[in-house]
């Protein structure tokens, strides 16, 4: 039997949340893109920290 991808999870959201994400087009496509952007931005930041923490301070 093959192992399953993906998963099931339940949000609760407002109604203009709601509202918004019904207007778009496809709900599932929409709310994978808005997550794996959020996920992007996450590693964005903790890649600059990462950065950051390394750099020596510059002598003047």
């Amino acid at each position: 039997m093959a192992t399953r991808k993906t998963e099931k999870v339940n949000v609760w959201l407002t109604p203009d949340q709601v509202a918004w994400l019904k207007s778009k087009e496809n709900v599932s496509e929409t709310i994978r893109s808005m997550v794996t952007e959020a996920m992007n931005l996450d590693r964005l930041r903790a890649s600059v920290q990462k950065s950051a923490a390394k750099k020596k301070p510059r002598k003047r």
